[in-house]
């Protein structure tokens, strides 16, 4: 934990939201430090969540993370955290030690709601499918008419130009690859891993003209909270972006429907697909100002499966051969389901495109 000191004169000194009477550090996450922090005197105090941003993160895009979730509240999406402005007004708090790289951070309403589920334990009610997936169509539907302020953007390029940089990364990654089992798995697969990115990237000639909107980007269980089997909390918009619309539905199945436990781990749960795709539909038909997907974000929507996939891989890649301190048996896991996943996702476009069919049928937006 930074040292409590530190966090004490951030959170009195920097807003004004009273003295600082608790701490408890938030533990789960693979890019951010997180903590609880009650502000006021005691017996009436308030809860707040902290965040404190990875070193590698530039103030660009912090300022567009905080500026989405301002409109998106604005716009009637109130089940994401609002930003504390800080004494001076801004969004965020800037600390720097001499020699070193400036942290920032951030403060927020505290989210209630219980955190049953990860990006790996997906093991959602039927309710709670349903939920999720509304709630996605909500945030593109209260995101759709945003404008980037000045000076605000994600670093990370869109998709479709993230994706035409994988092979060279990924080539790297190959060259320093040692003995472990994980490095074994990689090599392995690189071949199909390759062929797989052509066939991604020779789908973007479709693309064009397709809806784009703020995309969370990371949209799995594990960054909702839930009550009574409903989404009542949605937050880590730290890699938010404007994008396809169809990208983040895509990657929002792979992450919701996809199996990772017993023998049908690695493949995609239509059962869930359906469910989720489905209320994705209904829910931008009821809200009445985005349509549900295109006839076009349909075709798209299998090509798209597989590239949010390689996204995914691209990141237990990047964090196992980067950070140089990856568990060999931890990031087996979570590499050999994506890579199941692209095998299987290859192996079942008739069936996964006989779904989408029969889940489309609203006719009026086609």
């Amino acid at each position: 934990m930074a040292h409590s000191d530190q966090i004490q004169a951030i959170v009195e000194k920097q807003y004004d939201v009273g003295p600082l009477t608790r701490i408890r550090e938030i533990f789960g996450g693979f890019v951010n430090r997180s903590y609880a922090v009650w502000m006021g005197q005691q017996g009436r105090s308030k809860k707040f969540f902290l965040r404190e941003y990875n070193p590698g993160i530039a103030e660009s895009e912090i300022r567009f993370e905080h500026a989405l979730l301002n409109h998106l509240r604005q716009n009637g999406l109130d089940i994401v955290a609002g930003v504390i402005p800080s004494r001076d007004g801004s969004t965020f708090v800037k600390t720097s030690v001499q020699g070193r790289k400036a942290t920032y951070w951030g403060l927020f309403e505290f989210l209630e709601g219980d955190s049953p589920y990860t990006w790996v334990k997906t093991d959602l009610t039927d309710a709670e499918f349903a939920s999720a997936a509304k709630i996605l169509a909500r945030m593109h539907h209260c995101g759709r008419d945003f404008i980037k302020p000045e000076g605000a953007d994600r670093g990370q390029p869109r998709i479709m130009e993230f994706i035409a940089t994988f092979k060279n990364i990924f080539s790297g990654y190959a060259k320093q690859a040692g003995n472990r089992r994980c490095n074994t798995l990689f090599k392995s697969n690189k071949a199909m891993i390759f062929s797989v990115i052509d066939g991604c990237m020779a789908a973007d000639e479709n693309y064009g003209g397709m809806l784009e909107v703020p995309v969370h980007c990371d949209y799995h269980p594990g960054n909702l909270k839930y009550k009574n089997e409903k989404g009542v909390g949605l937050f880590d918009f730290d890699w938010a972006k404007i994008d396809y619309r169809v990208f983040d539905v895509a990657l929002g199945l792979v992450y919701f429907t996809s199996e990772w436990n017993g023998a049908a781990a690695g493949s995609l749960r239509m059962d869930k697909f359906a469910l989720f795709l489905k209320n994705y539909n209904e829910q931008c038909i009821r809200l009445d100002g985005i349509a549900p997907l295109t006839k076009k974000e349909q075709q798209s929507l299998i090509p798209m499966l597989a590239t949010a996939n390689l996204y995914a891989l691209n990141w237990d890649l990047m964090d196992f051969y980067e950070t140089g301190n990856g568990d060999d048996d931890e990031y087996y896991t979570y590499i050999e389901h994506n890579i199941l996943l692209m095998h299987w996702i290859e192996a079942h476009f008739a069936d996964i495109s006989q779904v989408i069919q029969k889940v489309c049928t609203y006719d009026r937006f086609r």
